[in-house]
């Protein structure tokens, strides 16, 4: 583990309220998503809509970096490398993210399904992104 991780530990990373996940193209070039996560026997866990780009990337080149940021992707912190797998299973990170954000998480649970409703669609497929750091 290199010293950026060390001062940046899996604990940190789950504590706070967003995370920029980047996962890289098949070019190579970065992109980096804001996302909400929870912690779980040193990985972080991620949900995520199984047809999203995030996954897709992830599912080529399991290599991404994660950093403390804002909502909006702006980063609060050294970026570390760590590596992803895509699980099927999102029972259990959706109970961690309903334990840790409250009321926000069933609020945007909420205007999701609500929006879904309007718009007349599926709810999508979900997955779990297990994130582990180097």
């Amino acid at each position: 583990m290199n010293t950026t991780a060390r001062m940046l530990d899996s604990d940190a990373l789950a504590g706070a309220s967003f995370i920029s996940l980047t996962s890289f193209k098949r070019d190579g070039s970065a992109v980096s998503t804001p996302v909400w996560c929870a912690g779980e026997d040193r990985a972080l866990l991620v949900f995520t809509e199984a047809n999203s780009g995030k996954v897709k990337r992830i599912r080529h080149d399991p290599h991404v970096r994660v950093a403390l940021s804002s909502a909006r992707g702006r980063l609060r912190g050294p970026a570390v490398d760590a590596d992803a797998v895509i699980v099927e299973e999102t029972a259990r990170v959706k109970e961690l993210l309903a334990g840790k954000y409250g009321w926000i998480w069933s609020a945007y649970n909420f205007l999701m399904a609500t929006t879904r409703r309007i718009r007349h669609q599926a709810p999508p497929e979900a997955v779990t992104v297990k994130i582990t750091l180097r």
